[in-house]
């Protein structure tokens, strides 16, 4: 993959087989389906309201009429009701807040009686042919998608408390080849985005600064790499080892850093220039919480303050149980996000299967014999 999207077909489905076949290693069971993350600079965000009469007559009933689960989908399938070219489709509608009469604020209007009810959603919009082909290349691997998902919304199901949701925090998730941003405030979400450019571009700049591998580029990043030049030390020395047949050289720990450091401003005002999309324009109470495995570069949360002029700190997914090494890391929050989303949004999930895979035949005859086994039971 490049950037989210597929470039290499083949070569997708090899990485993938070989990640579930460690997976089904690791955890002794047999993996049949999956949810995927989805990311890259074509998804966008867009905020959107639907708005539906529930009473029809007011002097009948001045109060108006309550409020069922009915009226709730009925009021996001209109707050849904945009144009979209026939290249992109909805992956998530995102509720913010309802509006019952004249009442604002409003998470949850079950049971609420009133005559209007209005839904502000948050609206996300994908590439159908970027879904479709990761989608191809996890069922070449004998695999059922059961469902996609944005994936700095996993995240921040992994990294965000409840908190930093409500009083209003950004998070920046700094991925390979991109970086994800999704905004927070009064457990809503306000905002998403993606730029083009992650830890990877990162990694590439120090392979051709140095005419090294990648692989070594890599290694000096993640072992040696210091965010800030003012903060690295010009004693300390580097070896790099030389590629076909090239010498070995030996850098500073500045000289690193001086590379390191450019990117890193690049991406994060590409962030800020992505933030200021936003409609939100008031206080952010917990600043900029980091992760990704690109946040694990040291001092960067130094960077990250003088540009965003915010308080700043790494998001680790520390919200679950699991082995210390990956619990603290980062770079798991979208995979181990995934996982909590699911949980938390079942109902909701099996919604979106059941669009995702509705021209399935695969999975009408699934569907079937499920109805089957649950009648014979």
């Amino acid at each position: 993959l490049s950037k989210g999207i597929v470039v290499d077909i083949e070569q997708t489905i090899n990485s993938i087989d070989k990640a579930v076949k460690e997976a089904e290693k690791q955890a002794g069971f047999e993996v049949e389906s999956v949810f995927v993350g989805l990311t890259g600079e074509h998804i966008k965000g867009i905020n959107c309201s639907g708005a539906i009469s529930i009473s029809s007559n007011d002097y009948r009933n001045p109060a108006g009429e309550q409020i069922d689960q009915e009226d709730i989908e009925k009021v996001l399938e209109h707050s849904q009701a945009i144009n979209l070219s026939p290249d992109r489709k909805i992956l998530h509608i995102l509720s913010k807040e309802f509006k019952v009469d004249e009442k604002k604020g409003i998470k949850n209007p079950l049971g609420l009686s009133g005559h209007r009810l209005e839904a502000n959603v948050h609206l996300v919009t994908i590439e159908r042919n970027t879904e479709k082909d990761l989608e191809t290349c996890i069922e070449q691997c004998g695999l059922d998608v059961e469902g996609f998902i944005l994936e700095p919304l996993a995240s921040s199901m992994s990294v965000l408390d409840e908190n930093e949701k409500k009083l209003g925090s950004i998070l920046i998730d700094i991925g390979g080849g991109t970086s994800d941003i999704i905004i927070y405030h009064n457990n809503a979400i306000m905002h998403t985005g993606a730029i083009p450019l992650g830890g990877e571009n990162i990694t590439k700049d120090i392979a051709y600064g140095f005419q090294t591998s990648l692989e070594q580029a890599e290694i000096l990043k993640c072992k040696y790499g210091i965010a800030k030049r003012s903060l690295a030390d010009k004693e300390n020395k580097i070896k790099i080892l030389g590629t076909n047949g090239r010498e070995d050289k030996e850098i500073t720990e500045k000289d690193l850093s001086s590379i390191i450091q450019p990117r890193l401003n690049e991406i994060f005002n590409l962030a800020k220039n992505e933030i200021n999309k936003s409609d939100y324009k008031g206080e952010f109470t917990f600043g900029i919480i980091l992760t990704g495995g690109g946040s694990s570069l040291k001092n960067i949360t130094d960077i990250a303050q003088e540009i965003f002029n915010l308080p700043v700190k790494i998001g680790i997914p520390d919200s679950i149980n699991g082995k210390i090494d990956i619990i603290n890391n980062p770079r798991f929050s979208t995979a181990i996000g995934i996982v909590k989303y699911v949980v938390n949004n079942g109902k909701n999930i099996n919604e979106k299967i059941k669009i995702i895979k509705e021209n399935s035949i695969f999975s009408l005859c699934k569907n079937k014999l499920q109805q089957l086994i649950n009648y014979i039971n």
